[in-house]
């Protein structure tokens, strides 16, 4: 994996402001699979890199309850 190719992936795929939460949340899974990638990667920065993925998955998580939430009250 070349980092510098999977940030700029990231960062031109970046989800424009208004996104749906679904889209949002899949931009922050790949978000957290390049982290992960990176802590793979044996260097002092693993446990850093770790953290910023758990902290992607979360985020991801929280925005596709949120939409899911959402979907409720529209139905109801």
């Amino acid at each position: 994996m070349n980092a510098m190719i999977e940030m700029t992936k990231l960062f031109y795929q970046r989800p424009q402001p208004g996104a749906p939460d679904e889209t949002v949340a899949e931009w922050y899974r790949a978000k957290g699979r390049m982290h992960e990638r990176l802590a793979e990667c044996t260097g002092h920065d693993a446990a850093q890199e770790r953290a910023y993925a758990a902290a992607s998955y979360e985020h991801a998580r929280r925005l596709e309850l949120r939409a899911a939430s959402c979907r409720t009250e529209q139905a109801a």
